[in-house]
């Protein structure tokens, strides 16, 4: 259905309509795992923004765009859409765009292997979430996951994965909730805790043995 609107949408005079099109299609590809495609389409809702006065939303459009390059493999494209999205929101960004920015900050410190980066960006994230924005603040605890168990902090990673996996299952999106029990299986069991290791990876598979709701995605 949304490539038939996509398609529709070509012919479209409505910019917006275009780019929120685009923007769906970016996030659905990126859900399914089809990277290439979901660059593509936020490349096409990035093109249409650049002539509009709408830097709100192009930051978030940079923000999509660097982590889908980072889930690629791509630091160097990643750090720069991030940094493009930091310039342009500005000083007075809202808390919750913050905490997005810092969380995937953290995690392109952490591809680099610089677990004291990583763990700065993270923490930064979690305190800008605070305790109103409760899915930015457990992805940004995720992160502040990774980061610990860069830096070989045992205790604080698994502390750090068991909040971010309670807030992500109540108020984050169903992948990031299995995939955050994934890291923190595959976490424990390197760390040696093989009996934790494997009730936190069993975890997983019955959270992805669950019948998947549809989500709905805006400008984020």
């Amino acid at each position: 259905m949304l490539q038939e609107a996509i398609a529709k949408a070509e012919e479209a005079t409505d910019a917006y309509s275009r780019v929120r099109l685009y923007w769906s299609v970016a996030r659905l590809s990126d859900v399914q795992g089809r990277s290439a495609a979901a660059l593509t389409y936020i490349r096409r809702a990035i093109a249409l923004l650049d002539v509009t006065d709408d830097t709100l939303h192009l930051a978030r459009a940079h923000l999509l765009a660097g982590s889908i390059m980072l889930s690629q493999g791509n630091t160097q494209g990643a750090a720069r859409h991030y940094d493009l999205a930091e310039r342009l929101y500005g000083p007075s960004a809202e808390p919750d765009d913050l905490a997005g920015l810092y969380t995937e900050q953290s995690k392109l410190a952490a591809l680099r292997g610089d677990a004291d980066e990583a763990i700065r960006r993270a923490e930064a994230a979690v305190e800008a979430a605070s305790d109103e924005y409760l899915r930015e603040r457990g992805s940004a605890l995720w992160a502040l996951a990774d980061a610990k168990a860069l830096k070989g902090d045992v205790d604080g990673a698994n502390e750090a994965f068991r909040q971010a996996t309670e807030l992500l299952g109540e108020h984050g999106h169903r992948r990031d909730h299995i995939e955050a029990y994934r890291a923190w299986g595959k976490f424990l069991r390197r760390a040696g805790r093989e009996e934790q290791a494997l009730e936190v990876l069993e975890r997983a598979a019955d959270l992805g043995a669950e019948p998947a709701s549809v989500e709905a995605h805006g400008y984020r």
